[in-house]
């Protein structure tokens, strides 16, 4: 449980509903996604520029006026840290279930428990939920054969990651990074880069997020 102590005079406006609110438990989804916002914000503290606290003050505002006063003009406010908490957690998800080979699309529709429609709108700027998915599976093959402890034949770290043919893990994988599986363990000594050059992996996660949801508003 998260316990939030906010000033009353924080959100101008809503400060009656704060007070309503008072010792309350909000077991709602703007709730839960109220609880997860905070949590990924106190992660994030250390690295924030103090150019960037206005923003931020504004979507915490935002995120607590849609939570305790949720009132369509007041979600419609709060979209874009709604957005970015929502892709925080499909992220989480899409990391838990790399190597569940019946994991898809419709399963993180249901455990987002958002809309079909918000779900592939999130997704688009990646190429899709299959796409994204395909995509940290392979990210996650790249750092195993880049690993000099990892021993393991190229066709098992691919099978882990829900790859049942070798040549079809090879294509997607040199589609993906301009080189092939081999190439990754032969680079150990040839020097051969360990780093996929990909723009939304080398890009640091709140500049990625940031990314999406201009590519989500645009």
């Amino acid at each position: 449980m998260l316990m939030l102590f906010v000033p009353r005079d924080f959100c101008a406006g809503a400060a009656h509903v704060l007070g309503a609110a008072e010792f309350s438990a909000i077991d709602t989804a703007m709730g839960r996604l109220l609880s997860d916002y905070f949590i990924g914000l106190a992660n994030r503290l250390p690295a924030v520029e103090a150019e960037n606290l206005p923003e931020l003050v504004g979507a915490t505002q935002a995120m607590i006026r849609a939570c305790v006063l949720p009132s369509s003009g007041n979600i419609e406010e709060a979209q874009a840290p709604i957005a970015r908490v929502l892709l925080e957690s499909a992220r989480r998800i899409v990391h838990s279930k790399l190597f569940d080979p019946s994991f898809n699309a419709k399963a993180l529709h249901r455990d987002l428990a958002i809309s079909r429609s918000v779900l592939y709108r999130m997704f688009e700027p990646f190429g899709g939920v299959m796409h994204y998915l395909q995509h940290q599976r392979l990210l996650d093959a790249h750092a195993a054969l880049a690993d000099p402890n990892d021993k393991r034949r190229i066709i098992e770290i691919a099978e882990q990651r829900c790859f049942s043919d070798g040549s079809e893990f090879s294509r997607a994988f040199r589609g993906a990074f301009g080189y092939t599986p081999s190439e990754v363990r032969a680079g150990r000594n040839s020097g051969v880069s360990s780093r996929p050059a990909v723009e939304l992996t080398t890009t640091a996660p709140e500049d990625r997020l940031g990314w999406l949801l201009r590519k989500l508003h645009g």
